[in-house]
């Protein structure tokens, strides 16, 4: 016919398809498809090319067959099983699939002479089957049509249909899923169809695409990631690990329970752990001790956004400090204020939900929280300030106060006299480092390595600002060594318990006499506190030179010489005896330039030089 080409009809059941070819081509067709495959054999595979399209117009015509000549004896004989269709070729259009042979097996099910898996294997290839299939029976779902036409070519019927209209037909075996408060539209318009396959899926619970898509086929996940934050599941596409695609009886569908119950089921630290679920930063507690109130007004959704995104951080609805300070009295106020308080992040500081410790501190003690940011000024220290190995709130507020640092009580000394009740700045004369830094100027606050909180040993200390007086010439100009002012084991004989140093002349508080001296309006009046009254001006004053070494206990000798200077010189005696052991100077007896005084220089029986030599000749030690 002109202009039209003859469509091939579809075979009949155990039938080969009929090539309109040469009868040479035909002949070698049939003999291919009549070459038997042996048992357990390779099957031999086959090639189906398909026809080419018709030119554009051509209109289809169905021919029939014809008839078998006369006499035709039909031949019972099973006919080969044709090659296995390769699985790129399932469910794809224009692909021919082959019938399967009765009496073979489809997904483990023995089909029967005449049954639909014949022509229909294809629908039960994927990995999970409708359990309707698995119990061969495509009369749960299908009815036959009787007297229509269509192209099944079985004997029963040559159309099919649903026995009954979706969703009652799914109903006849599930149980309904439309009567919860809140319905899937899906379900509630009956079109389980939208969201399964009726024969095999790939995929658990007979979906048609991966539990990340298959709501994308309906839902546009765009207005739903505009925030800036956006909730875990819905940036991976885990719809259903909140939402019940069938219905539920809470808003939206949404699984488990309400409240915070329901956001627990993955952000309780005793949730199942593993991939796609939240990590350690993202779970709660509230077996704890202390829970934060507002956990037990509301639900999450009190402090939380509870959809999809939001504009803040962790899904909060208003960013911190805001949004603490809708239950909380404001803390922001103060002159001075916390630095963590200035930025608004509360949660440095504070469990935001749970915690053992009192006022939700998110370590074990408030000095561990505070040096989350500070330095760590205790741990390792020799000695502590007694407040800070309590608490550092002893001294500061956590979040604000009207002094510098934070102080409780005032500015600089201050604070320190809130506890150190005696004064230490009364004096005419005031130290002027006390009077511009106050008590930390040489003291730390907190903790360190020397004795009084100092952070050097006191002639360090006091070098870095005299830097002048560091080698203790200043004390004795016309003494060529200068007066001793440190040295192992050498301790102030007049302050029990402290090494022998700047201090033990000059007091580093203040004085009522001039340059910070504890005793006398001049240098050398100065001298009668350790060396006796040697100006006249203090009989009550005494020779403690002696306490200034530790003296062992003499087991042999005896006392010097008489120098220069007079009899027993050389011991603590009348006559000069003020020398400490191991004092030493240029010859024994001298006593310096003037003799019998004791007063001027290193010599045995003087002790003023108080040098780091070992013991003269004629010293009775």
């Amino acid at each position: 016919m002109d202009g039209a080409t003859e469509a091939v009809p579809e075979p009949r059941p155990g039938s080969r398809r009929a090539l309109p070819c040469s009868s040479f081509r035909a002949a070698a067709v049939a003999a291919l498809l009549s070459v038997p495959l042996a048992a357990g054999a390779q099957a031999t595979k086959l090639t189906d090319v398909p026809l080419p399209p018709p030119p554009p117009g051509t209109k289809k015509i169905d021919v029939p067959l014809p008839p078998p000549p006369p006499g035709t004896k039909k031949i019972e004989s099973k006919p080969a099983a044709p090659a296995a269709q390769p699985a790129a070729s399932q469910g794809v259009p224009g692909a021919v699939t082959p019938a399967t042979a009765p009496g073979s097996r489809v997904m483990g099910i023995k089909v029967p002479a005449e049954h639909c898996l014949n022509c229909h294997a294809q629908l039960t290839q994927r990995r999970v089957l409708h359990a309707a299939l698995e119990k061969q029976d495509c009369i749960f779902c299908h009815k036959p049509v009787a007297g229509a036409p269509g192209k099944c070519q079985s004997k029963t019927s040559k159309k099919w249909s649903f026995s009954l209209p979706e969703p009652d037909l799914c109903y006849g075996c599930h149980a309904r899923l439309d009567q919860s408060k809140s319905v899937h539209t899906a379900v509630r318009q009956g079109s389980c169809l939208s969201c399964h396959v009726e024969h095999s899926s790939n995929y658990p619970g007979l979906i048609n695409e991966p539990r990340e898509k298959v709501c994308l086929g309906c839902h546009d996940v765009d207005p739903l990631t505009t925030k800036v934050v956006k909730h875990a599941p819905v940036a991976e596409g885990l719809c259903l690990d909140c939402h019940n695609p069938h219905g539920s009886d809470l808003t939206a569908s949404l699984r488990g329970v309400s409240g915070s119950q329901f956001c627990l089921r993955c952000h309780d630290v005793k949730a199942p752990t593993g991939r796609g679920t939240p990590g350690t930063a993202y779970r709660i507690d509230l077996s704890l001790k202390d829970v934060h109130p507002a956990m037990k007004k509301t639900d999450c959704t009190g402090c939380h956004d509870g959809g999809h995104g939001s504009d803040n951080v962790k899904m909060l609805k208003k960013a911190p400090p805001d949004l603490c300070y809708g239950c909380h009295k404001r803390v922001d106020t103060a002159k001075f204020m916390h630095s963590a308080v200035v930025v608004g992040d509360c949660s440095v500081c504070h469990a935001p939900h749970s915690s053992a410790q009192p006022k939700l501190l998110t370590k074990p003690t408030l000095n561990e929280t505070c040096f989350i940011c500070h330095q760590d000024d205790v741990t390792g220290r020799k000695v502590i300030h007694k407040p800070v190995a309590k608490a550092c709130d002893a001294c500061h507020d956590a979040h604000g106060a009207p002094f510098r640092k934070n102080l409780k009580k005032g500015p600089g000394k201050a604070q320190c006299y809130s506890c150190h009740e005696q004064q230490v700045d009364t004096g005419k004369v005031r130290h002027p480092a006390l009077e511009r830094y106050g008590c930390s100027a040489c003291h730390d606050s907190h903790g360190t390595g020397y004795a009084f909180l100092l952070p050097k040993k006191v002639n360090a200390l006091c070098a870095e600002c005299h830097p002048a007086q560091k080698d203790g010439i200043h004390v004795s100009p016309v003494v060529r060594t200068g007066h001793t002012i440190g040295g192992p084991n050498l301790r102030d004989p007049r302050r029990k318990g402290h090494e022998f140093s700047c201090a033990s002349c000059h007091n580093p508080h203040g004085s009522d006499f001039p340059k910070l001296f504890y005793y006398g309006t001049t240098a050398m009046e100065s001298c009668d506190g350790c060396h006796g009254d040697k100006s006249g001006l203090h009989p009550e004053l005494k020779n403690i030179i002696g306490e200034a070494r530790p003296r062992s206990v003499p087991t042999s000798g005896a006392a010097g010489g008489a120098g220069a200077g007079g009899a027993g010189s050389g011991g603590p005696a009348p006559g000069g005896g003020e020398g400490v052991p191991g004092g030493g100077g240029p010859a024994p007896g001298s006593g310096g330039p003037v003799p019998g005084s004791g007063d001027a220089g290193p010599a045995p029986g003087s002790g003023d030089g108080i040098s780091e030599g070992g013991a003269l000749e004629g010293r009775g030690h």
